[in-house]
């Protein structure tokens, strides 16, 4: 009898591990937009990546433990960079409670970054180069174009 409650059990147990996985999945959408700026370059990246859009806009990342940086860039400001950690799912919070399965699943969540999750969206803030920086080169391609 105990051997059928043992293989009952590993089979519930492999059938939840990854939990926040199956549930909450390994990607997530962000939205990234720059202030004042609109038009900026911006890389998301964390340890599982990087990815590209332009502000304001929307862009898939994969989930990992890691912080996620935002940097972005517009001609005429300096760069501005954001730095989120990620949060613990529900799912993920609920599979590592779990007796017996929450080793497996937060093993399995961790490993594919579910178990948590980012903020949905970030407002990166640009300030403006002073007058001297963003003229010069304004100024050096004038030069080279009258040089010419």
């Amino acid at each position: 009898m105990k051997l059928v409650q043992a293989a009952a059990l590993s089979a519930v147990a492999l059938t939840l591990a990854g939990c926040a996985s199956a549930i909450d999945g390994t990607t997530q959408t962000i939205s990234i937009a720059t202030a004042p700026a609109d038009g900026a370059a911006c890389t998301a990246s964390n340890s599982r990546g990087s990815w590209d859009v332009t502000s304001p806009g929307a862009v898939v990342i994969k989930k990992s433990e890691s912080v996620l940086t935002i940097r972005c860039r517009k001609d005429g400001y300096k760069d501005g960079t954001y730095y989120a950690s990620g949060h613990m799912t529900t799912a993920g919070t609920i599979g590592v409670m779990l007796p017996y399965v929450g080793v497996l699943s937060a093993a399995a969540d961790a490993s594919s970054g579910a178990i948590l999750t980012y903020p949905d969206s970030y407002i990166v803030t640009l300030k403006p180069l002073p007058a001297a920086n963003a003229a010069a080169p304004a100024a050096a391609s004038s030069a080279a174009a009258a040089a010419n």
